[in-house]
């Protein structure tokens, strides 16, 4: 934005909206455009994404087929069984670290002190982050399942059904992390670090989630196996994987169950993580420490 553009918006004499629809907009369009206008950044990423999808089906030839029988989703290859789950967990890494990164980056530029005493509101403000946030990881795993199907000819079951039934899973595996990503971003706002933490929750996620191997594997290790089942994302992979792989939709009783579980997730962890994140403001506002970095 120009200059003149700048000084002009500031003499605008225009009544200030306190809607939220509209901060949520403004929110998200800003950094979308953010996000558009680092062409490099976007063509680097996509060809990152095509990479991997294409390292991994070379680490497919070493693997026995016959070894993913026990995942317990039927005569399925080792590609299209880490397909979905290299996809969905990538995902799921980028939409929690995303409300995180921003408001990091917030605190470094020295301008989370406008946001706050703007009429944004911080619940505006996060729903606006993670509306951009679920856009934008989308975008790398469309591309990560138009290589796998398209290039590769991964045979994943795709039609109406399965489709509307996988993004309705997507949306509930969200929702039952947000509670976490809100949570984090409340306490970067105190510590100002968070990325550490962060990794190590997805890492440690992504293991135990069974993402390249079945979970039958860790049924030797007691304690990484109930942690696996202990987790939101288990039970989102394995209803993805019922339905790309196996044709299954979100009204089968195998995935229905796994909807039920992510539900109950959501429903305990939002509303920890909203406390969170307000303890995290109005701590930051108590001690001053707002504009500190």
């Amino acid at each position: 934005m120009r200059v003149e553009d700048l000084i002009n918006l500031f003499r605008e004499d225009r009544p200030r909206t306190s809607s939220d629809i509209r901060h949520v907009w403004a929110v998200f369009w800003a950094n979308f455009k953010i996000f558009l206008s680092y062409r490099t950044w976007v063509i680097m990423e996509t060809i990152s994404t095509v990479a991997s999808v294409a390292m991994y089906s070379f680490m497919g030839l070493q693997v026995d087929a016959r070894r993913v029988a026990l995942a317990g989703y039927g005569d399925v290859g080792w590609l299209p069984f880490a397909l979905v789950g290299v996809a969905t967990a990538n995902y799921l890494w980028m939409c929690i670290s995303r409300l995180s990164h921003s408001l990091q980056h917030e605190i470094r530029e020295g301008t989370l002190e406008s946001i706050i005493t703007s009429l944004i509101k911080m619940r505006s403000y996060i729903i606006g982050q993670s509306i951009r946030g679920f856009l934008v990881s989308g975008y790398f795993m469309l591309g990560v399942f138009v290589v796998g199907v398209g290039i590769l000819r991964v045979p994943l079951i795709i039609n109406l059904e399965t489709i509307l039934s996988f993004i309705a899973i997507i949306l509930l595996m969200v929702l039952s992390y947000a509670g976490i990503s809100i949570m984090a971003a409340g306490l970067i706002l105190v510590y100002k670090k968070g990325d550490p933490l962060t990794f190590l929750f997805a890492s440690i996620t992504e293991f135990l989630g069974g993402v390249l191997f079945p979970l039958k594997y860790l049924e030797s290790f007691p304690v990484l196996y109930t942690l696996a089942w202990l987790m939101p994302y288990t039970y989102a992979l394995d209803a993805a994987r019922r339905i790309l792989l196996n044709g299954a939709t979100i009204f089968s009783h195998s995935v229905l169950m796994d909807v039920i579980v992510l539900l109950a997730y959501a429903a305990v962890f939002i509303p920890i993580g909203l406390r969170v994140f307000r303890w995290g403001i109005n701590r930051i506002r108590y001690e001053g420490t707002v504009a500190t970095y």
